[in-house]
């Protein structure tokens, strides 16, 4: 399991598989909607992404149904779960230590 923070990347593409299976296309296209800051992701990035996840049991291929069989869909798995929520816990302590410091102008 991670302990160094996520790639902005990485945290964007469990968050999108939070939400249920999908394919390689459908994550590209989730992350851009999503993305205030335009990460964009090419389909080699996105696959080596997948793969170090596979890996690393963050994620698994979810059976191939529906229209197209040929169409590798990922779901995430319990270990990524809690992976996504540590992530998730370490930012939102992080900003409120800085949160404070922004909100009057100190610091500056």
């Amino acid at each position: 399991m991670s302990t160094s923070p996520l790639a902005p990347r990485d945290l964007l593409i469990l968050s999108v598989l939070a939400e249920g299976s999908l394919h390689g296309y459908g994550i590209i296209k989730a992350v851009e909607e999503r993305s205030t800051d335009g990460v964009l992701l090419d389909p080699a990035n996105l696959y080596r992404a997948l793969r170090r996840m596979r890996r690393d049991g963050w994620i698994a291929e979810a059976d191939r149904k529906g229209p197209d069989p040929r169409r590798r869909s990922f779901s995430l798995t319990p270990v990524g779960r809690t992976v996504l929520s540590s992530e998730v816990r370490r930012l939102e302590a992080l900003l409120e230590i800085v949160k404070p410091n922004t909100a009057t102008g100190r610091g500056s």
